[in-house]
């Protein structure tokens, strides 16, 4: 018996999905992309997500870069530096915003008793930071500079959000910059916030963003559009179920519900506008992390821009 076309009864022809590998960061935004696919929204538009999870940045854009991955995660910095150096990388899609009203990261603290305050209270001091030539980094140093200090005499050191709050309570920093998580917590009792340093860079800034190459891109716009729909209806489901989508980041970082919900959490924000771009430009420019200031519309891939 046969049905329509002479396809066999009871047979459904089906398209066969479109493989895309995804490179994710053990950070909420970009590993909300392992519930997508088990909410089944890439396979709603024909797509096998899969997931590559990596923990480091420059192993992620190596492994986009040498296609071992289609699609990778990264800080705009990050991505910023690596189209600076003339790797074929572009921007897909943005993540989530710094905003000043709602900040999650680049928070600066010091001892409750210490006496700096300002810019030029922090010259010759020692500051912590989660990673050497990171937006922390940098943003200190803007926040220095734009407050009477000199950014130049700072001592960077690195050490990680787990370990700051100890690291300036037994005097090994004077100051370190965190999130809000380990800011909110009891290991941070006795440390007062300075500031927010990323507000230094602008009131709102891109911080981090899905990249491709732009070969890549080129060949699979259709595929690349597809990826950015996805994004876009996930955050949407995140935003408005925010208790769900604690649980799951609860679930894959080991953080406690608890500690998660009495904090600030940043928004999934798929944008991707110039405004948003440029800032980090520009920061990572005036302090020597690319050798050119660019216009943030040479990162945006053709699928972006449609």
């Amino acid at each position: 018996m046969t049905g329509v076309a002479g396809v066999p009864a009871g047979v459904i022809a089906q398209t066969p999905l479109q493989p895309l590998r995804i490179v994710t960061a053990p950070t909420e935004i970009p590993i909300s992309m392992i519930n997508a696919r088990d909410m089944g929204y890439f396979k709603d538009d024909g797509i096998d997500a899969q997931i590559i999870s990596l923990t480091n940045g420059p192993a992620a854009i190596a492994a986009v870069l040498s296609s071992s991955a289609d699609v990778g995660f990264a800080s705009t910095l990050s991505l910023v530096i690596a189209y600076d150096k003339g790797l074929p990388v572009t921007a897909v899609v943005g993540t989530d915003l710094h905003r000043a009203t709602n900040p999650v990261q680049g928070i600066f603290m010091a001892p409750a008793s210490s006496p700096l305050h300002t810019g030029k209270d922090f010259n010759g001091k020692t500051v912590s930071i989660p990673g050497l030539g990171g937006t922390q980094n940098y943003a200190v140093r803007a926040w220095v500079d734009a407050t009477g200090g000199d950014s130049s005499t700072v001592r960077f050191v690195e050490v990680p959000n787990s370990a700051v709050a100890a690291a300036i309570i037994s005097g090994r920093v004077d100051a370190g910059t965190t999130d809000v998580l380990t800011f909110r917590s009891t290991a941070s009792r006795g440390l007062r916030e300075v500031t927010n340093v990323y507000n230094a860079i602008a009131p709102k800034f891109l911080t981090g963003i899905w990249y491709a190459t732009a070969p890549w891109v080129e060949q699979h716009r259709d595929l690349t559009q597809k990826f950015i729909t996805v994004f876009q209806r996930y955050s949407a489901w995140a935003n408005s179920h925010p208790a769900d989508e604690v649980r799951f980041y609860s679930k894959q970082s080991g953080l406690s519900i608890d500690d998660l919900q009495t904090v600030p959490r940043a928004e999934f924000e798929p944008t991707l506008t110039l405004e948003s771009l440029q800032p980090v430009i520009d920061v990572a420019y005036r302090y020597g992390a690319i050798k050119r200031r660019f216009p943030a519309n040479e990162l945006l891939s053709s699928a972006s821009r449609t």
